[in-house]
């Protein structure tokens, strides 16, 4: 009986284990490039269009925020900071406030 055979085997079950660990990385990885391309990719072909119906958007301004308008549906995208901009502010149900009536008027046939 010997155990010549039984150290290669561990050997080389461990190095399996080794390569296919690093194809799994490698895997991981190319997805994650591929995706941040398409959403890159996505990002221009949709750019200043509407979540909702894919109309082109509009920018407005309504009191101090300025935002993007669809004609189409009537929806509306707030930056990020222009929404940080109307949070901060002390008064800011009365941009708000200003906003809804710029809408109202706006969406009315």
């Amino acid at each position: 009986m010997t155990f010549e055979n039984k150290p290669s085997n561990a050997e080389d079950e461990y190095f399996a284990r080794e390569d296919a660990e690093h194809l799994r990385k490698l895997h991981y990885e190319e997805m994650k490039r591929l995706r941040e391309g398409e959403r890159e990719a996505l990002r221009k072909l949709h750019a200043g269009r509407c979540a909702n119906c894919g109309a082109l958007m509009v920018p407005e301004q309504a009191g101090m925020v300025r935002f993007l308008h669809c004609p189409a549906c009537g929806g509306a995208f707030v930056p990020k900071e222009q929404w940080a901009h109307v949070q901060s502010h002390e008064d800011s149900h009365k941009i708000i406030q200003a906003v809804l009536n710029w809408f109202t008027a706006a969406n009315k046939p």
